[in-house]
């Protein structure tokens, strides 16, 4: 039987949602270890032998909090998953069952996030698949599961934006597969941290960290990279999104 650390980052901004999303994974025979990273740094409790709990000093963010995460699991695989989402009964189980030691990153595809407003009952468990991601899209990084070969270290000044961009561009330059989950719908509350005033302004400094640790001089001057059914374009560091279906 395959297993699988999980790893939460929270500032405890929705109890009811982080506490039923560990219930879920607590209830997952495939699941042995659940790390939380309590970055409001208040202490969390949950009673299950598989909860382990890390208080920082002070608030890590999202990507040195993952860096730490798979640090400190002990499994093969690892997911990473937001605080924010409700999962199906068997959720990990029914992912990590379909991977391989080649894959590089399983992610989610946006077509399978329904974006709530308010708190709503567990989704419906249905049989999913993988399948090749042709280009990075919007909510793939909401849960993301790799082996530990494939987990590239996100460098440790970009706090919040671009982690799933990077764990993503980092395997396919590596020759790896990486790919989406899709089939299964799971809920997402919407980001709780996205408009704190504190988080708010890394948005602008890790993008530019971004484009130095990926792009060489150049690139940042003019560049043209796919996404997800569309391309970016980046002209004088000005960066312009395009899809092809506006959906995505």
């Amino acid at each position: 039987m395959k297993k699988v650390s999980v790893v939460i980052p929270t500032l405890q901004k929705k109890l009811e949602i982080l506490n039923n999303l560990i219930k879920m994974l607590d209830s997952d025979n495939f699941v042995t270890e659940i790390i939380v990273i309590d970055n409001s740094t208040k202490g969390y409790i949950y009673e299950s032998n598989k909860v382990k709990v890390i208080v920082p000093k002070e608030n890590l963010f999202v990507n040195p909090s993952w860096n730490l995460g798979v640090k400190e699991s002990k499994e093969d695989i690892v997911a990473l998953l937001n605080d924010d989402i409700t999962i199906p009964e068997n959720f990990c189980k029914n992912v990590v069952s379909q991977m391989n030691e080649k894959m590089g990153v399983v992610g989610f595809h946006r077509d399978y996030i329904i974006n709530i407003p308010e708190i709503m009952p567990t989704p419906a468990s249905t049989e999913i698949a993988l399948e090749n991601a042709t280009g990075r899209c919007g909510f793939f990084g909401v849960a993301m599961f790799f082996y530990k070969s494939s987990y590239i270290e996100i460098p440790e000044d970009i706090k919040i934006f671009w982690g799933d961009d990077w764990l993503y561009y980092q395997n396919k330059k590596r020759k790896r597969e990486n790919y989406f989950i899709t089939k299964q719908e799971i809920y997402h509350y919407g980001s709780l941290s996205s408009t704190d005033k504190v988080i708010n302004p890394y948005s602008e400094k890790d993008s530019k960290l971004y484009r130095k640790y990926t792009r060489k001089w150049w690139q940042q001057i003019f560049n043209i990279e796919s996404v997800y059914k569309g391309f970016r374009l980046t002209i004088l560091g000005l960066e312009l999104l395009y899809h092809y279906d506006k959906k995505h």
